[in-house]
């Protein structure tokens, strides 16, 4: 298990992630991440997608049928 060393980074800290761990995390500079604890460890995700593709990917229902809503009114546009 390789080691670090926490660093002051403006007024904070900061620590370097091996790129070998990047690229089996599938995250690159400029990615955001999630930190969460666990007892006394820190775990670190990348963040998680939140598209309308990523919440339905396992989705296997079947798909809604078209819905009709009646006559316009007020302004909507049609």
């Amino acid at each position: 298990m390789p080691t670090t060393t926490l660093k002051k980074w403006g007024n904070s800290q900061g620590i370097i992630i091996p790129k070998s761990y990047c690229e089996k995390m599938d995250i690159k500079p400029g990615d955001r991440i999630q930190l969460a604890f666990d007892g006394d460890r820190v775990i670190v995700e990348p963040e998680k997608e939140h598209t309308l593709t990523s919440l339905m990917k396992d989705y296997t229902g079947s798909l809604p049928e078209e819905f009709d809503w009646g006559k316009p009114m007020g302004k909507e546009l049609w």
